[in-house]
């Protein structure tokens, strides 16, 4: 597999503002008066921290190159994020410098808040979600010749409309491989807009909802979009992760940082399980850490089994925690729990 000297994170930069419901979203919902919706949740906990895809992003792939040893050809990947940022973004800059993370992909707003978004979250771990962009339609306007090189990779996560289709403008134009994860930009992104996206991209990754939303706005399944190039990649919450490929090559025996496990090479399609917990305290984020667990092991060229396990790995530790990047990986627990896994052997 090929590995990428660079992973360029674009996407939301913004405040996360979390809550929790007490009970379940369905109850409160009088299914005869749904044509005037008008609900009422009162939560019982709330915390406000910094997030969005980038930064959420961002860091599960920092904290997964923080343990990665043995790059593939003496390679060090680093990892830089793009997008904008508000005049209350100054602790989202100190987090980056701590965690090694590039910032000069950032434009900055002197005179806007950064993007917001608010999570209620319910005993099921249903989430209703509400976001503000704010500062975000500065994204627009990130020099990419700067900060991207052609053998880099991107991620392209939802994001202030403008500065999405910049990001992902700039990815074709170039022949930037890039994994297309549009998410909560589906309420907003044109068909011609979302297929181009597709057609161009390495990966197109997104829960199994929005996979479905996608196979019905193209009235194409899964196999077709495969058949284009492109891998697909659903992630299933406690059910784990499929991925979709036609590319064989990508199975290989190559073991430079963690034991490989076991695979079949004549698979297209591989199911990987979820990392089985005691508790789960807070599914916010859980899929931006399984970005970050991928890509980062992709880039050192792990077996594609494995870095589809690392990435369940390293959402576990998310979930373990409240809020979206307060999770810290810890090497001998990383390795018990990929070993945890049905089918892999370490």
């Amino acid at each position: 597999m090929k590995a990428y000297p660079n992973v360029i994170v674009t996407g939301s930069l913004s405040w996360d503002i979390i809550m929790d419901f007490p009970s379940n979203f369905i109850e409160s919902v009088d299914r005869s008066k749904l044509h005037e919706l008008n609900l009422n949740f009162v939560v019982s906990n709330l915390e406000k921290q910094m997030g969005g895809t980038a930064t959420n992003i961002a860091y599960g792939v920092a904290q997964t190159l923080s343990l990665i040893r043995e790059p593939v050809n003496s390679l060090t990947t680093k990892v830089s994020v793009a997008g904008g940022l508000g005049k209350d973004g100054k602790e989202h800059l100190a987090f980056f410098k701590k965690n090694k993370i590039d910032t000069k992909g950032i434009v900055m707003d002197k005179t806007r808040f950064s993007a917001s978004g608010s999570v209620i979250t319910d005993i099921k771990n249903n989430q209703i979600w509400g976001f503000y962009y704010g500062a975000g339609d500065k994204g627009k306007d990130v020099e990419f010749k700067k900060i991207v090189k052609r053998n880099d990779v991107m991620i392209i996560s939802a994001n202030h409309p403008q500065a999405l289709l910049a990001a992902q403008r700039f990815a074709i134009s170039h022949n930037i491989a890039y994994m297309y994860d549009v998410g909560m930009a589906l309420g907003w992104i044109k068909d011609s807009d979302l297929r181009k996206g597709i057609r161009h991209a390495k990966w197109l990754i997104g829960n199994d909802f929005e996979v479905g939303t996608i196979t019905k706005r193209l009235g194409k399944p899964t196999s077709w979009i495969v058949g284009q190039g492109v891998d697909v990649i659903s992630t299933l919450g406690e059910k784990g992760v499929i991925y979709e490929t036609n590319d064989k090559s990508q199975i290989t025996n190559n073991k430079p940082a963690l034991p490989a496990g076991r695979s079949n090479s004549n698979n297209k399609t591989i199911r990987i399980p979820s990392i089985k917990l005691k508790k789960v305290v807070d599914p916010t984020g859980a899929g931006d850490a399984w970005r970050g667990g991928f890509i980062s092991s992709y880039c050192y060229g792990l077996d594609i089994v494995d870095c589809l396990a690392m990435g369940n790995a390293v959402a576990s530790f998310a979930v373990e925690t409240y809020g979206t990047i307060n999770y810290k990986l810890r090497v001998t627990e990383l390795r018990k729990r990929l070993r945890s896994i049905n089918g892999l052997t370490y």
